[in-house]
């Protein structure tokens, strides 16, 4: 007897997303969307950069069921 169960397939939906780079040059999004910053306030927005400016980022929320 095969125990397996067929699961849903989730449509995985990527934004687009542009990157995002700081005055500084330091690129603090890429254009996957990931963030690379150790400090983001996701409430607002903004990402810290290496020197020390808040800079403006996309913030998406995906659901998982």
């Amino acid at each position: 007897m095969n125990t397996a169960q067929q699961l849903p397939q989730f449509h995985s939906v990527k934004p687009i997303v542009n990157e995002v780079v700081c005055d500084c040059g330091h690129r603090i999004c890429d254009s996957e969307g990931v963030i690379r910053s150790r400090c983001v306030k996701i409430g607002e927005g903004i990402a810290l950069c290496r020197c020390k400016r808040w800079v403006s980022v996309p913030v998406y929320h995906s659901d998982f069921e």
